[in-house]
């Protein structure tokens, strides 16, 4: 028997306990006693209990408990307290309030911590209401029996992280993967579990791929990304296929065997095209005479790393509409809006509208959003932004949450004054001479806005801005996603019996011969070679397309021949 009472025993705060008669046995409890809560006035009103020694779990890190709670209860958090590292909490939901169930709180994450002191419950947390009563019973230390994704929403960009995240199916290859212990926990990769892939003897174009019935969307997250430990530096091909599309494909090498290594394919120049799979081709185009294992995960579309454009509301690529805000969640708003005042400045047909609320709590209040992916400095670490400001005043930029955990947490507050009211303006920040300079290697993922740092607005001030991005050519709608220029293909002759003569090849490295279904009939690497000389006797006689890729695998160059 546990000696439960409210924290520090304050009961106006923290309520009162005691033991009661069950209020509605049957179901889960048929005790004949239980412990009764009533809530003090604290929104985390705590009933704690001290234990007679240290509490172990490191063996059975579960608790079980069987719960009353009134109908339109939400939760409850248990607390376990740690003399070295404090509060460690897991919360929970209700299933059944009215009724009594049987609550599980996994501690699996915190088994390594060995002073744990006291348990404590916050039922409905973080929601006042003095009076409330909760019932209690049978707390049972076992077994972790939650399922560790349970309630996990899915994050449709990966593919397989072979925890939480298995979002696709598998076809080609799926007899060949199963879930596996991470061989080579390092900071590469810290994942308990990763896949281990086994590439058959005898089969150089086996291949692992995952499935999209709906088609990939391509219009953010273009970079096909997998971490691989594999036994030898052999390349690997990252192809996307399927679809109505011409198939798209990358090689890369592996350059450190052994080792947890990333690749990571740019399809960009294939956004608005119709793929169904994502493909991996283990040692691609050798034909190995042993079965080979190679370990694999986090494998995903990610966005690439901003080296110019930061922000821009006109593209759905550099899109952030997903912002919070500081020192309360009521602080500020956000809005996607039609540009108010469209001008030479600033002809956006969309912005950013934020307004900065007069209930806020603090001069300083503000909102902050992280991005796709981090930012690329080089030496230049200027950042401008365009502003609509109903007012002369100040507007302060941060940067913070970098990847590199040796680079500063936050760059610091970086204000600068505007100068017109009511009209577009470009503002410059030089974050080389920010409070915490940051250094070439940052790689910060989160932009954080302040608006007039010093004043707490009477009344909610609504601010406009847009086009977030380095010094350099900027948020120009033919950026990023712009269609390369395609050349055409210098070829002879044609119509073709027999062998076709590839002329002035610049920046092509891979020839590929598709018929007028987008079937792939070949494809030839002709690396650095300034021409080429296809044998296509063997084709059927009809019309070709001819296209040329450059090593990143964008189209570069096509033509058309006839085969006859």
């Amino acid at each position: 028997f546990l000696p439960w009472a409210p924290l520090d025993d304050n009961t106006v705060q923290h309520g009162t306990f005691q033991v009661v008669a069950n209020p509605a046995p049957g179901g889960v409890n048929d005790s004949p006693n239980v412990g009764k809560y009533t809530k003090g006035t604290s929104p985390f009103s705590t009933v704690a209990a001290v234990a007679p020694g240290f509490i172990d779990i490191s063996t059975r890190p579960q608790f079980n408990l069987d719960v009353w709670a009134p109908v339109g209860a939400t939760s409850v958090t248990m607390q376990l307290e740690s003399v070295s590292q404090g509060n460690k909490e897991v919360n929970r939901e209700f299933q059944s309030p009215g009724s009594w169930e049987t609550v599980s709180f996994d501690f699996s994450d915190y088994q390594g911590i060995t002073d744990w002191v006291a348990l404590k419950l916050i039922f409905n947390p973080g929601t006042a209401e003095a009076g409330a009563m909760f019932f209690f019973d049978n707390l049972i230390q076992g077994f972790s029996t939650v399922d560790p994704c349970e309630g996990v929403a899915a994050i449709t960009n990966i593919i397989d992280d072979f925890e939480c995240q298995r979002n696709n199916d598998y076809g080609a290859g799926a007899g060949q993967l199963e879930v596996v212990n991470n061989p080579d926990v390092t900071t590469a990769n810290s994942s308990t579990k990763v896949g281990l892939y086994r590439d058959p003897a005898g089969a150089p174009w086996e291949a692992l791929c995952a499935l999209f019935p709906d088609g990939i969307d391509l219009s953010v997250y273009n970079q096909l990304s997998i971490q691989v430990n594999a036994p030898a530096a052999v390349p690997v091909l990252l192809k996307l296929e399927g679809g109505t599309s011409p198939v798209s494909e990358v090689f890369i090498d592996i350059t450190t065997p052994g080792e947890w290594e990333t690749l990571t394919a740019d399809f960009s120049s294939q956004v608005g095209m119709d793929f169904t799979r994502a493909c991996f081709f283990f040692n691609a185009g050798v034909e190995p005479p042993t079965e080979d294992i190679y370990y694999i995960d986090n494998l995903q579309f990610a966005h690439a790393p901003y080296t110019d454009c930061l922000m821009s509301f006109d593209d759905p690529a550099f899109t952030s509409t997903e912002w919070r805000y500081f020192p309360n969640d009521d602080s500020g708003d956000f809005e996607l809006v039609d540009n108010p005042a469209p001008d030479g400045v600033n002809p956006s047909a969309k912005v950013g509208k934020a307004v900065e609320k007069a209930s806020g709590a603090q001069p300083w209040q503000g909102m902050y959003t992280d991005l796709f992916a981090p930012i690329r400095f080089s030496d230049n670490k200027l950042v401008k932004m365009m502003v609509w400001s109903p007012q002369v005043a100040t507007i302060t930029m941060k940067l913070e949450n970098p990847a590199n955990p040796n680079a500063p947490a936050s760059s610091g507050d970086n204000t600068v004054p505007n100068t017109v009211a009511n009209q577009w303006e470009q503002l410059t920040w030089d974050f080389s001479a920010s409070p915490n300079p940051i250094p070439d290697d940052g790689e910060y993922r989160r932009i954080t806005l302040i608006w007039d740092i010093n004043n707490l607005p009477a009344n909610d001030v609504v601010y406009y801005f847009d086009n977030i991005q380095l010094d350099g050519p900027g948020c120009m709608l033919t950026g990023l996603f712009e269609t390369p220029q395609v050349e055409p293909l210098s070829i002879m002759p044609n119509p073709v019996t027999d062998l076709l003569t590839v002329d002035n090849l610049g920046q092509v490295s891979r020839l590929e011969i598709y018929n007028l279904y987008g079937q792939r009939m070949a494809s030839i690497w002709v690396g650095n070679d300034g021409a080429a000389y296809l044998n296509v006797s063997q084709l059927p006689k009809g019309m070709y397309l001819l296209a040329g890729y450059s090593r990143d695998g964008v189209l570069r160059a096509n033509a058309r021949f006839m085969k006859q």
